[in-house]
């Protein structure tokens, strides 16, 4: 193995310059000691070098296997040693497709009970520029998914989101992808999500194609489920409206709750939801040292149509360990989380 395959490993597991160094050190000064004691056991630089680069190597394959790309942690607002919370839910994808010149890579994928989020790496032929402001990959009807038992997912919303790029005026894009159950018994844990892009946009209208293409597969989503889902059915009272509190869920990224009762009470729960501006300050969480934490915005909030139950769905301003989590206030109405 020659310099070449080395700078070939680091390239690929990209360490930093003071991790290349620190390791390097440690490994040199290592056989000093040992070559003081035994001078026969002496390694020399290029294989400590080598080593370095392995040992680098295992561990960037390591942190892959059960952490996530930085990208998706600074989306998610989470610091470095908030990774183990998220670990359970990220599966690593590395799928590559190419069509017409165009190279579009899979790369990772997180996901909870109501949610999915895919990181997408797109790299067009060159010349292309890609300095825009907002970009999809065709139409939302193209998603499918499909747990192991069967139940395919129904009513969703489908969102897109242009990571920052160093160099904005360049052919190469990256994209989060972020699909929501917000009806049905589907939830994403342990099923397949299948996606079918045919080109890529500057709008949801899919008038203007920017780049022609055809690129498809499916992905399995993690089966761990990094949150808590409890059912509580217990009474609630949303305005003048006496309902029921079907169930919670907290994730590590999200704060959900489902409600249910008859046509006319979650007529009113909507118009109350929808029309009261403020009402996102009544629903909070109590951590197990007495922190009330607020939620943040809003990813979801749907009535059934015709009323008879909702599910309203919230990303949090924070990453949140669930198990620290002990109860939600809803309304000025505290629910147990255990």
């Amino acid at each position: 193995m020659g310099y070449e395959r080395l700078n070939q490993m680091l390239n690929q597991v990209k360490p930093s310059q003071q991790q290349e160094e620190a390791m390097l050190k440690h490994l040199l000064q290592k056989e000093r000691t040992e070559s003081d004691m035994k001078t026969k056991h002496r390694m020399p630089k290029m294989a400590a070098a080598m080593l370095a680069a392995a040992i680098l190597t295992t561990s960037a394959f390591a942190a892959v296997a059960t952490g996530l790309d930085q990208r998706l942690l600074q989306y998610f607002g989470a610091e470095p040693e908030q990774t183990e919370l998220l670990s359970p839910a990220a599966v690593v994808v590395d799928k590559e497709l190419k069509d017409q010149g165009t190279t579009l890579r899979i790369e990772q994928a997180i996901a909870d009970r109501y949610s999915a989020v895919v990181l997408i790496d797109l790299t067009t032929p060159e010349g292309t520029v890609l300095d825009g402001d907002y970009y999809t990959l065709g139409e939302r009807d193209r998603l499918r998914a499909r747990t192991a038992d069967g139940t395919e997912m129904d009513s969703f919303g489908v969102g897109w989101t242009l990571l920052e790029d160093e160099d904005s005026a360049d052919n190469h894009i990256s994209l989060l992808l972020t699909v929501r159950s917000i009806n049905g018994e589907f939830n994403f844990l342990g099923s397949k999500l299948s996606m079918d892009f045919e080109g890529l946009y500057d709008s949801n209208v899919q008038k203007n194609v920017l780049v022609d293409g055809h690129w498809k597969c499916t992905i399995n989503l993690p089966q761990e489920d990094p949150g808590i889902y409890t059912v509580s059915d217990v009474p609630i009272e949303i305005g003048e409206s006496q309902i029921t509190l079907h169930s919670l869920y907290l994730s590590p990224i999200s704060l959900t709750w489902e409600l249910q009762g008859g046509k006319d009470n979650m007529e009113s729960v909507a118009e109350i939801i929808h029309d009261t501006e403020d009402w996102q300050n009544q629903i909070t969480l109590t951590t197990a040292e007495s922190e009330t934490i607020p939620v943040g915005e809003c990813n979801f909030l749907h009535t059934t149509y015709g009323g008879g139950e909702g599910r309203y769905c919230f990303r949090l301003d924070t990453i949140m360990d669930p198990v620290e989590v002990v109860s939600v206030t809803l309304f000025g109405q505290t629910f147990s989380l255990k």
